[in-house]
């Protein structure tokens, strides 16, 4: 399996997994999406959340303000909310919060 293939595969998995609450039809056409699960990696401005039962998610952490995710490990519980990329290939972070356990 390629690069390409696996991002088709994990946008195609994230769609499903986080678009039902959206499919059932806002007024608003909310585009917002939330993740939560635990932070299986982190590195500069990428992140990957792996949902529990699901499969990871990659995260682009760039329009986030590094103080909301400067502190975080692997393992940590997180929530992600923001939207889709263009290309539904990985969730594009709007704000990071650490859940404490």
């Amino acid at each position: 399996m390629n690069r390409r293939q696996f991002g088709r595969i994990v946008g195609a998995v994230l769609t499903f997994a986080i678009f039902p609450p959206l499919a059932r039809g806002s007024a608003a056409q909310d585009d917002t999406v939330r993740i939560e699960g635990k932070v299986a990696w982190i590195s500069g401005e990428k992140m990957v959340v792996a949902p529990p039962g699901g499969l990871p998610v990659p995260v682009d952490l760039s329009q986030v303000d590094q103080d909301q995710y400067s502190a975080l490990l692997s393992g940590d519980r997180v929530i992600v909310t923001g939207r889709l990329s263009p290309d539904r290939d990985r969730g594009v972070a709007m704000s990071v919060q650490r859940v404490e356990s």
